[in-house]
């Protein structure tokens, strides 16, 4: 499988302004040395050579992540990333109305769902799209979404065949060559997270979460669903400070996320969900004092702990 992230916000989505674009600049600016921009060449090599927060952006849409498996298509969430991803499919066979998307929620928050009304492959007569949770009523949902005081097309004149699946809590499901399963979350109004299997190995997408004790008994589940998985996706919105104070919020912390991919032998750490508030250089900041914090607990090397930015793809 390969997976690309296409939306990796929190709560709202966040675009660069102007000021943050500005002091990008200044800084690449500032630390270039006299060969670093002499030609064309010369000043490319050394924007390469640049941190991703300065010479880019982890990037300001909410969630949405693709998995790609030979002729499968899995979407996890559709937040304002889904937008990019409808663009993308476009070029290929959802373009001509031959496409089939399985899209798997972890809850209908707004973040998560805000950007299915802009998903061109659902406007295309020929398209399947086939809309998966545990919990009930997601079609209302969806169509309270596009009702006439919140969007100008309503949900059953997009032409694609869009299906809805109830899924029940703990279920499994089989489309292709993968098995997908669910658990329930730690979340206001209910989450759910996902573990995609294709033969022995497996991607885990765990957002909107809060485990406010890790070594508790209530924690085994949790465990035993992350355990091996080659990517866990997880919730690192707070720090540890604001997962204190705010535990009833249902989100997560990065150092967290450390323990439990270190306790389930977990391959890569792909820290998600970013707070609105954190800007690139703070997001740069967290993850080399999460790195660090791994090392002082031990973390095996062979654990790789990833900031989550738009255009991040990996093989599964």
């Amino acid at each position: 499988m390969i997976a690309r992230f296409w939306g990796v916000r929190g709560s709202v989505a966040t675009p660069l302004g102007v000021p943050q674009v500005k002091e990008k600049i200044l800084w690449a600016l500032k630390g270039a040395q006299n060969g670093d921009i002499v030609d064309e060449r010369a000043t490319e090599h050394y924007v390469e050579r640049l941190p991703r927060h300065i010479k880019g952006t982890y990037g300001g849409n909410t969630p949405c992540v693709e998995l790609h498996s030979d002729d499968t298509t899995i979407i996890l969430d559709a937040g304002t990333g889904i937008r990019v991803l409808g663009l993308h499919l476009m070029d290929g066979r959802f373009g001509q109305g031959n496409g089939t998307a399985h899209l798997f929620l972890s809850h209908t928050h707004w973040d998560h769902i805000q950007g299915f009304p802009f998903f061109l492959p659902a406007y295309v007569p020929g398209n399947r799209i086939v809309v998966y949770s545990p919990h009930p009523n997601v079609e209302e949902r969806f169509s309270m979404q596009q009702g006439p005081s919140y969007f100008p097309v309503p949900l059953k004149t997009m032409n694609a065949e869009i299906e809805f699946v109830r899924l029940s809590p703990g279920q499994s499901v089989t489309i292709g060559n993968v098995d997908v399963a669910n658990i329930k979350l730690n979340h206001p109004g209910e989450s759910f997270g996902y573990r995609v299997k294709e033969e022995d190995v497996s991607f885990v997408y765990a957002t909107d979460t809060a485990f406010a004790n890790i070594s508790g008994s209530d924690m085994e589940k949790y465990m035993a669903f992350f355990s091996k998985a080659k990517i866990l996706v997880f919730d690192s919105q707070y720090t540890l400070k604001d997962a204190a104070e705010k535990e009833d919020w249902g989100h997560s912390s990065s150092l967290i996320g450390v323990d439990i991919a270190r306790d389930a032998g977990v391959e890569t750490l792909v820290l998600f969900h970013h707070e609105p508030t954190h800007d690139d250089d703070t997001l740069w900041d967290i993850l080399q004092r999460t790195r660090a914090y791994a090392e002082l607990q031990g973390v095996d090397r062979a654990c790789k702990i990833i900031m989550a930015y738009e255009g991040l793809e990996l093989v599964v």
